[in-house]
């Protein structure tokens, strides 16, 4: 009998451990503030150490930094998610030097615990273990 309720105590205490593999949305929400305080530094750096989950994140940092990047925004977010792991963020905000509208369509996936960035298209190759962004069929 004391075997039997080891047994069951053992079994029943792995739900926490599971649950902090989840994705959670507060943590998606600092993975995005870093990164856009990493651009509006023009920190190649630091963005790439964000996107090292990338087979080269240092050339997607530099495309994202040259592209994006030094131009003091004050960026919002919303995403919405059609499949699981998978979420599609529009980041809106302004340049406040020039009061200029910026808008951006990210596509972020939880992938191995952690937060992953799909690399832009052409810059360097999809992670391999990244999740496909396109809906099948």
């Amino acid at each position: 009998m004391v075997v039997l309720c080891a047994v069951l105590v053992t079994s029943c205490g792995g739900g926490g451990d599971e649950e902090a593999k989840l994705p959670n949305l507060a943590d998606q929400d600092r993975f995005l503030r870093d990164y856009v305080e990493l651009l509006n530094e023009s920190d190649e750096t630091g963005l790439a150490r964000l996107l090292d989950a990338h087979p080269q994140g240092d050339k997607d940092a530099r495309a994202r930094v040259k592209a994006y990047g030094g131009q003091d925004w004050d960026v919002r977010w919303s995403r919405i998610s059609e499949f699981e792991g998978v979420w599609s963020v529009d980041l809106t905000g302004t340049a406040r030097a020039e009061g200029r509208p910026v808008r951006l369509t990210e596509t972020i996936t939880w992938e191995d615990e952690h937060w992953v960035m799909a690399p832009l298209p052409g810059v360097v190759p999809k992670p391999s273990n990244a999740a496909d962004t396109e809906p099948p069929g």
